[in-house]
């Protein structure tokens, strides 16, 4: 396994109870984004131990998810068959407005986290976006 621990967000209120977990297994990651319902759980984060992370948001078949490997440049999924009409997604709890094509269904969602976590690269059978340049991998 890659990713060192994963954190996932449970949103009561204004209040976050989620907790940080050591990535033990791709299941038990693969169950906390399954989990992700778009109101409470709105984010998980699969990280290291450094700068590199990458974070999963939103929930019922509209996820956001990009990953950085310094903190500085972020990679977004991204589906471009999509249009650019703009969606609200609650991630980390907060609404917020992104284009469709950055709302991601879960098995593309899961296909590249589960290669992140295992192996620590971006999938590269999906799409990936950079400061509005489509990137092949």
């Amino acid at each position: 396994m890659f990713v060192s621990k994963f954190s996932v967000e449970d949103w009561v209120g204004n209040q976050n109870r989620g907790c940080v977990k050591p990535a033990q297994s791709w299941l038990e990651i693969e169950a906390a984004i399954k989990e992700l319902d778009g109101q409470r759980k709105t984010l998980v984060t699969l990280e290291t131990e450094g700068e590199t992370h990458m974070a999963i948001g939103g929930g019922l078949q509209k996820y956001v998810v990009y990953v950085t490997f310094d903190n500085e440049n972020f990679h977004y999924l991204v589906d471009p068959s999509k249009s650019d009409i703009d969606e609200t997604v609650i991630v980390g709890g907060q609404a917020g407005v992104y284009s469709a094509k950055s709302c991601i269904d879960l098995n593309t969602t899961l296909q590249a986290a589960k290669t992140f976590a295992e192996l620590g690269i971006m999938e590269k059978s999906v799409i990936w976006e950079q400061d509005g340049v489509f990137e092949p991998v």
